[in-house]
């Protein structure tokens, strides 16, 4: 066989592999386009499907004020008012929230009030909204029917897309339920019905949002389907056919194969050129395989998620830097960064959510530190940074501006998060300690800056580990304490205006066998830190449930934590100890702060309520100091309102002092709750809080916490100029 056949061979060996690998190629594109295409669509159209169920929940969530109201169940169930349905379901409703039409329907399901366009019109005019929205009614008094569904719902509502005269609305129905102590006449309650168009309102808030092409509202068959545009269903019409929002979506895999055909032309090509095809793909397979094991280093050595250095690493650079210091005097600097609250960012919107922000803070950190320094992810929500070379003061700068670059709101993909971050310095320029203690003292100096507030840093000093090790003790010793109930509960007493004791307040004590008495001031925050809050909650309460048998007539305060009412097993606990110690739930007055009523969630809210119908009463502690509101007051079922000490303590003198205890005694006058004024010590503050219509007191001036079998003897009238 002579040369030429012999290269023609090589020549068809080569270009059949060529062409295989091109055809093979051109066929996994062609199905990674099609299979991009179809992700990209199935991901639009999930989430616009989230959208629209997120934007009928925030409509339902607006009409709750009005549909959970005692006012609206005397107005429009008990005795209907028409000019009180005008102003509050017309006005507001058809009005301020922007409704185009808005019905109340009675407890037979009949319309008694309509209000279209912005003007009251004859109830009648529902029927033209009767058959589209009597399939909502049904749903909504079918969960009416069932108190145990009523109960797990925080508001009762329906709402369905539906075409009214051609036009496609949003109907909403709505149980209208009491929120405190109003009751309806009957079995059922009234009905808000809501209507509004959504077409123009939608396709436009929709394709900003989700950045839609040519969206549209159509109505549709049933089963038409049409493969060149996305579509999320929003509701169906009376003849079965399909209310859809329509889109052109994005093509990715389109556009890859169009961006792709150029280069397979140029590998077609390439196929021809033989023995230079051969030399070039060996070539590349040797850069791929250099380029592999040089990736496989990196990743050893390296953060995935960040691409910082990872732990390995970051000790790696420690020692090294710290080697430097034998042969060239200077600092090191070692900071590690915690970030606040970087669970809620997860908890609220979910890992990836979390991945971004954790992304977003390396780079920023990358932007503020140096090219010599080392920045290094350890793992979770904590960095480090290694800064060799410097001094106490620049290790303070680039401390404080982490501190700055890490601090305000950032943009995430599906929504806005707060950052903040805490952080712990360690400055050293003795070759002689290890790099373990360089480390650990900057972790030691982070949990003080934690400690202190979060959102600022702090230096390492020595007592710090004294301080450290004396809270660990501490926290030891409580535990034990709890195990072998060595904690006591001291009671001080609560006067009316007359001086006589109308009840006691609960506090907890703890005598420690070596240190003797710790401060609740201390031991306190130290169990909210370190989760024992619930276990000494417990045994106060246990210990007051004993107590209480031994009085008659004594109302006894116990204080509840934010954390115990978010423990979902708070009220099973509760009511164990009743039953444990026959003691009656009637008795007591819980304490709540009012950053218990901040988190607002509908776990506290349902833990308040359920007290409630246990026979507890509730009372706002320390109120005015922090961020409650009338809202919150009317939300939760409080029965008192106590008055911080921070203002009794300026009375009678400080016109200010007197201006908020006024505002709060007449505030709680008005939602008829009682008041009780803390820290009361001095004659002229009590004549002061009497004068302003205060109704009970307490504080050294009427009687020091004791225990309980002083109570007991103690003569039911306390001494009162």
């Amino acid at each position: 066989m002579d040369r030429r056949n012999i290269e023609l061979k090589i020549f068809g060996l080569i270009a059949g592999m060529a062409a295989g690998m091109i055809l093979l190629a051109g066929f996994a594109l062609t199905v990674a386009t099609r299979h991009a295409d179809a992700r990209e669509r199935d991901y639009e159209q999930t989430l616009v499907g989230n959208g629209l169920r997120q934007r009928i929940e925030e409509i339902q969530t607006g009409l709750n004020p009005y549909v959970i109201w005692d006012e609206a169940i005397h107005k429009l169930d008990n005795r209907f008012d028409q000019a009180w349905a005008s102003q509050n379901i017309g006005a507001s409703v058809g009005g301020a929230l922007g409704y185009e039409a808005a019905f109340v329907l009675d407890a037979a399901d009949k319309p008694i009030y309509a209000h279209v366009a912005g003007k009251d019109v004859s109830s009648t005019t529902f029927d033209r909204y009767a058959f589209q929205a009597s399939s909502l009614v049904n749903d909504v008094r079918a969960i009416e029917s069932d108190p145990k569904k009523v109960a797990a719902l925080h508001a009762v509502h329906k709402s369905r897309v539906e075409l009214v005269r051609g036009e496609p609305v949003l109907i909403t129905v709505s149980l209208i339920r009491p929120d405190l102590k109003a009751r309806t006449k009957g079995p059922r309650g009234p009905l808000l019905v809501t209507s509004t168009p959504v077409a123009k309102i939608m396709v436009k808030a929709f394709s900003e949002r989700f950045l839609l092409r040519d969206a549209a509202i159509a109505v549709v068959a049933a089963d038409a389907v049409d493969a060149a545009v996305a579509q999320s269903v929003l509701g169906r019409s009376a003849d079965g056919r399909r209310i859809v929002l329509r889109w052109v979506p994005r093509r990715p895999g389109a556009e890859l194969l169009r961006s792709a055909t150029p280069m397979l032309a140029i590998a077609i090509l390439a196929a021809a050129m033989g023995s230079f095809l051969l030399f070039r793909t060996t070539r590349r397979a040797a850069k791929k395989l250099l380029l592999s094991e040089a990736e496989a280093k990196h990743l050893a050595l390296h953060d995935p998620l960040t691409g910082l250095a990872n732990r390995t690493l970051f000790t790696d650079r420690l020692v090294h830097a710290h080697a430097l210091l034998r042969r060239k005097p200077g600092h090191i600097g070692v900071l590690c960064i915690d970030l606040d609250r970087f669970k809620e960012v997860n908890d609220t919107y979910g890992h990836d959510a979390g991945d971004q922000l954790i992304r977003e803070v390396a780079r920023r950190l990358t932007a503020i530190c140096r090219d010599t320094d080392t920045i290094c992810r350890l793992g979770g929500d904590e960095f480090a940074i290694i800064q060799p070379d410097t001094s106490p003061a620049g290790a303070a700068s680039l401390a404080q501006r982490v501190v700055d670059g890490l601090s305000g709101e950032v943009d995430l993909s599906i929504g806005r998060a707060v950052l903040s971050c805490s952080v712990g310095v360690s400055v050293v320029a003795d070759a002689d300690q290890g790099q373990a203690e360089l480390l650990r003292q900057a972790d030691v100096a982070l949990y003080r800056a934690k400690e202190a507030g979060r959102g600022r840093f702090a230096f390492f000093e020595p007592e710090m580990d004294a301080a450290l090790r004396l809270r660990k003790s501490l926290e030891r010793d409580l535990r034990a304490a709890l195990e072998h109930d060595e904690l006591t509960v001291a009671y001080q007493p609560l006067t009316d205006a007359r001086g006589e004791m109308v009840g006691v307040e609960a506090l907890a004590r703890w005598n420690h066998p070596e240190r003797g008495e710790i401060s609740p001031g201390i031991f306190i925050p130290l169990a909210e830190s370190c989760g024992l809050i619930g276990p000494v909650g417990a045994a106060v309460f246990r210990r007051a449930c004993y107590d209480s048998l031994r009085w008659s007539g004594l109302e006894v305060s116990v204080n509840v934590s934010a954390i115990q009412l978010t423990n979902p097993d708070f009220i099973d606990e509760i009511v164990a100890t009743l039953a444990e110690t026959s003691a009656r739930a009637e008795t007591f007055m819980l304490e709540i702060t009012e950053t218990a009523l901040l988190k607002d969630g509908d776990g506290v809210h349902d833990a308040l309520r359920r007290l409630k119908r246990l026979g507890f009463r509730l009372a706002l502690d320390d109120f005015g100091t922090g961020y409650a509101s009338l809202a919150y007051l009317r939300r939760h079922p409080i029965d008192k309102l106590k008055i911080d000490r921070s203002f009794v303590a300026s009375l009678p003198g400080n016109g200010e002092a007197m201006a908020v205890a006024s505002a709060i005694v007449s505030l709680a006058k008005s939602l008829g709750l009682k008041t009780t004024a803390e820290g009361v010590e001095t004659q002229n503050q009590m004549d002061a809080l009497v004068k302003l219509g205060c109704v009970e007191f307490q504080g050294y001036l009427l009687g020091r916490p004791m225990p309980a079998e002083a109570i007991a003897s103690t003569p039911s009238m306390v001494r009162v100029r």
